[in-house]
């Protein structure tokens, strides 16, 4: 039986203070830092979604914005277009995202490493080529504007009120994800990772459990679509164009394979082009040279370079009244 130490409930419960109380301290009216706020959750949840597929199976996704995309556009064009209540929408975007997670679940079923990886960026050219050319459905280049923000009882949310709306998704998709790894699938997953001949002569149904996460991975995904369409009120297929790399880069920089590494690395990355607004046009350079440079230095990422660091710290500790004992 798995169990949460005092140290890591206490981490967990400082970072939801954190993230509660960054509204107020920030202001409530600040719409740009709000925006900022809800682009931590949408883009956490983007990292949950591909690190179930890439850190605990092993499936390289080099278009995994295509996932994002499918379930922004299915929200905006039922929403917008169609009037369909947002829950209603949320949950076609959901099963959208889902049933293309399925499709590339059969790709996985047949090619591996960089073969999968070339496949995942094909897919996202085609349904982004899809977006662009099919106009009278998508908007085209145009895009889908005034993306309504949702209401209650007629009450229509703030964007300070969408920040905290994002954060409890946020917090559910990472409860999911936690008790998914620890499950008797999350340990079919890793054991599929680590050694897939091993696994499959284990009694693991490599395919079905293939289908199975690439499903989940891609609904996640789509998830993270309909909260950053709503967020910024408007869908281009250009918008979607560095989601690929930059999830691919939290995901690395903050440790693969691991629960607490997307958060970690959604922090630091999406932080990335708030510092670096001189250079811009070069993010996607940058994401590849921190990418590069967190592999060489940081195998394990942000989290286990810290794990490291405190188990270091401890072991050192501990050492410290032995060597004082053998002194005397």
């Amino acid at each position: 039986m798995n169990t949460v130490s005092r140290s890591t409930k206490i981490t967990i419960g400082v970072l939801i203070l954190c993230a509660v109380v960054a509204p107020l301290v920030l202001g409530i009216d600040n719409n740009y830092l709000i925006n900022i706020l809800c682009s931590y959750c949408y883009f956490g949840i983007m990292c949950c979604s591909l690190n179930l597929l890439l850190g605990y199976t092993g499936q390289i996704s080099m278009g995994h914005a295509a996932f994002m995309m499918i379930g922004a556009y299915t929200y905006g064009i039922l929403n917008k277009y169609y009037g369909v209540h947002f829950l209603l929408a949320v949950i076609a975007a959901v099963l959208m995202s889902f049933a293309a997670g399925l499709l590339l679940g059969a790709a996985c079923c047949k090619l591996n490493a960089i073969f999968l990886a070339m496949t995942t960026v094909g897919f996202y050219k085609a349904v982004s080529t899809f977006i662009v050319n099919e106009g009278w459905l998508t908007g085209g280049a145009t895009g889908i504007p005034a993306i309504a923000k949702w209401s209650f009882f007629g009450v229509k949310l703030r964007n300070w009120q969408f920040y905290y709306i994002s954060l409890a998704v946020l917090l559910l998709v990472f409860l999911f994800c936690y008790r998914l790894v620890r499950s008797k699938t999350g340990r079919a997953m890793q054991a599929m990772c680590s050694a897939p001949i091993a696994a499959s002569a284990m009694g693991v149904d490599i395919t079905r459990l293939k289908f199975l996460v690439c499903g989940i991975s891609g609904a996640l995904a789509g998830l993270a679509g309909v909260l950053y369409a709503v967020t910024n009120s408007y869908l281009s297929a250009d918008m979607f164009s560095k989601v690929s790399i930059s999830t691919l880069a939290m995901t690395v920089v903050g440790g693969m394979g691991t629960l607490w590494g997307p958060v970690l690395g959604t922090l630091t990355i999406t932080t990335l082009p708030e510092l670096l607004r001189p250079f811009a046009n070069h993010l996607d350079f940058v994401y590849g040279l921190v990418i590069i440079l967190s592999v060489i230095f940081m195998p394990g990422g942000i989290y286990g370079f810290i794990r490291i660091a405190i188990e270091n710290a401890a072991r050192k500790r501990a050492q410290k009244p032995v060597a004082a004992k053998k002194g005397e």
